[in-house]
């Protein structure tokens, strides 16, 4: 096990690491006095943030930080992916000789798939498999503890909350005392009254709450631009999942258990969250089950189903070719960009008007508050940038820095110009430089 773990951390440190700018730009601005949901947008829950934050505030804000967090959260993932397999077909009538050979097995699997779904990355999608997990793990074995991880994926990812009805259900079937549902609800309280306690304190309950629930639930799916379909490649990833699956379970479906449906519609729910806006690295926790449940399925007598895998594994030449590609949003192109940034506005407050921003960290500057990121989703909502400009009214950046749009569809990313602050520029600010594709604007 610990072999594989080492060798899955050896090819991710090899391939392109996806530093997406949110990792680093969101918990440094936390520690730079902005108040999340309140001085900034975060459509997501706030435990990745903060325990980024505190990695950070150790170790520094800095792309080795990032990577060496990320490959300690993966290794443990791997980890659970292990003992979760060894669990699940303790009792099963093993077609490989060895006490923990299937274990194996399946996290070599794992290993193999992890990468092809765009894995060499920190995201909520990555951050909320282990605490899934480990929920599942204890779930036949200490009801508050698997209760516990089910609130921390919540904390985590709020999509999480979906994986609860099948829970709850298994818990129903599995006909265990009153006294052990009440356990397990403990433990889904307990971390929910730390978040309630933290928002009263910093009265963020209407901001919270129109961040993480109605502006994903309600807003955002109506937004141009935001539902991203499968591409080809993708369709034939999913495919393939799909009918090994539908394969195994009918040449297996007489030696199905309770467990097993359980993981099945914990991946049904899983699937589903990684749509409208869909990528591969959105199925990331739903590859963890799958492999869960390819492992169970592996343990009975029908286990040529796994064949059917064989096209996606085709895909690691997609993969490999990223090993001489530099990191996203941290290329050294970023790093001269954020080099004249810090020599140019020293201590002065800039805002990034297309540029990433992960440029804020690397530059050691911050926006004006409320800081909103140039995002169609964030700015066409009604009042968005007019909220925005009566800050900089307030406290205005000193300088832009505007990237110069790109061709496309006026909602795309890296095309977008949202018309109200593009004005308020354009009427209070005089341009006065130019760096390769970055215009450089001062307030007169």
């Amino acid at each position: 096990m610990i072999i594989l773990i080492v060798i899955h951390i050896f090819l991710l440190s090899n391939l392109q690491f996806t530093a997406w700018p949110e990792m680093l730009s969101f918990s440094y601005m936390i520690d730079n006095g902005f108040v999340i949901y309140k001085d900034f947008h975060h459509v997501y829950q706030p435990l990745l943030t903060f325990t980024l934050l505190s990695f950070f505030k150790i170790f520094g804000f800095n792309i080795i930080s990032l990577k060496t967090f990320t490959y300690i959260l993966i290794a443990l993932t791997d980890l659970f992916v292990f003992l979760n397999v060894k669990k699940l077909t303790d009792k099963q009538s093993l077609p490989l000789r060895g006490k923990n050979n299937l274990s194996i097995f399946t996290l070599s699997l794992y290993v193999l798939l992890q990468p092809i779904f765009d894995g060499n990355m920190l995201w909520y999608d990555i951050a909320v498999i282990l605490p899934i997990l480990i929920s599942i793990y204890y779930i036949d074995v200490n009801l508050f503890v698997s209760g516990f991880f089910i609130a921390i994926a919540f904390l985590t990812k709020q999509q999480a909350i979906l994986i609860g009805l099948p829970i709850f259900i298994y818990l129903l079937i599995s006909k265990i005392k009153f006294k052990d549902i009440i356990k397990f609800g403990y433990g889904c309280i307990t971390p929910i009254i730390f978040l309630v306690l933290f928002l009263y304190k910093f009265d963020l309950f209407p901001d919270y709450l129109f961040w993480t629930f109605e502006f994903p639930l309600i807003h955002l799916p109506n937004i141009d631009g935001y539902a991203v379909s499968p591409n080809s490649r993708e369709l034939v990833i999913l495919g393939m999942m799909v009918v090994s699956l539908i394969v195994g379970i009918i040449t297996n479906y007489k030696k199905l258990n309770s467990k097993f449906y359980l993981l099945l519609s914990i991946l049904f729910f899983l699937i589903l969250s990684a749509f409208p806006r869909f990528s591969l690295f959105h199925l990331q926790p739903a590859l963890a089950i799958y492999v869960l449940i390819i492992g169970y399925l592996f343990s009975l007598r029908n286990k040529y189903f796994i064949l059917l895998l064989i096209p996606v594994f085709l895909m690691w030449k997609n993969v490999l070719v990223t090993a001489k590609y530099e990191d996203r949003f941290y290329t050294q192109s970023d790093v001269n960009t954020a080099s004249e940034i810090k020599n140019r506005s020293k201590d002065s407050q800039i805002y990034l008007l297309g540029p990433s921003s992960i440029e804020y960290v690397l530059s050691s500057t911050v926006p004006p508050k409320p800081w909103i990121e140039n995002y169609v989703w964030h700015f066409e909502m009604p009042g968005m940038q007019e909220k925005m400009i009566e800050g900089w009214k307030v406290a205005p950046p000193q300088y832009i820095y505007w990237s110069i749009p790109q061709s496309g569809n006026w909602y795309d990313l890296g095309t977008y110009q949202p018309k109200e602050v593009v004005k308020y520029i354009k009427d209070n600010y005089q341009k006065i430089d130019q760096q390769e594709n970055i215009e450089i604007w001062k307030l007169q």
